[in-house]
C-alpha cells in the first residue's frame, strides 16, 4: 500500500533490520504481533500493531502531518490480506527519536480467527445394538 502512494524511487521502504545506509525520504515498517485469545470454543480474537516510521531528508512538520492524514486514509477501515478483511482498530502517531521529530504512525489490526477443527472421523451410518438382561 505505502509502495503505490509514495513509490520508489522518491521513496524508499525499509524493514526494522535495516540500521545504516538508508536514504531518506523512507518509511521504516515492522508488524508487532498481539498475540491471540481464546473467545469462545471456536472463536479466538487476535491482533498486531503496524508501526510505520517516517524519516525526512529535511525535517518539516506539514509534510509529517500530511503523510498522517494520507496513511490513514490509505489504511481506512479495513485492511485486505489475500482473501481476508481485518478491522483496523486504532491510527495514532507520535514523535520519536534524540529530538522528537521523527514520525512514528500505529496502525492496530483487530480480527477474529474461527478455531473449530473439522471432524473428520467417519459417520456411523448403521449401529447393532445387543441387548441382554441379567
Amino acid at each position: 500500500m505505502l509502495k503505490g502512494r509514495y513509490p520508489p524511487p522518491q521513496y524508499k521502504i525499509y524493514g526494522k533490520e535495516i540500521k545504516e545506509g538508508y536514504d531518506a525520504p523512507c518509511f521504516f515498517v515492522e508488524i508487532l504481533d498481539g498475540g491471540s485469545r481464546a473467545e469462545t470454543k471456536n472463536f479466538a480474537k487476535g491482533g498486531f500493531t503496524i508501526k510505520i516510521t517516517y524519516f525526512q531528508k529535511k525535517k518539516n512538520e506539514l509534510d509529517q502531518l500530511e503523510k498522517v492524514d494520507e496513511i490513514k486514509d490509505l489504511f481506512g477501515l479495513i485492511f485486505c490480506v489475500g482473501d481476508r478483511k481485518l478491522t483496523v482498530g486504532e491510527f495514532s502517531h507520535d514523535y520519536i527519536g534524540e529530538y522528537q521529530d521523527i514520525l512514528q504512525i500505529s496502525i492496530e489490526i483487530d480480527y477474529k480467527e474461527n478455531t473449530q477443527k473439522e471432524d473428520t472421523a467417519p459417520i456411523a451410518t448403521e449401529a447393532i445394538i445387543d441387548i441382554t438382561q441379567g
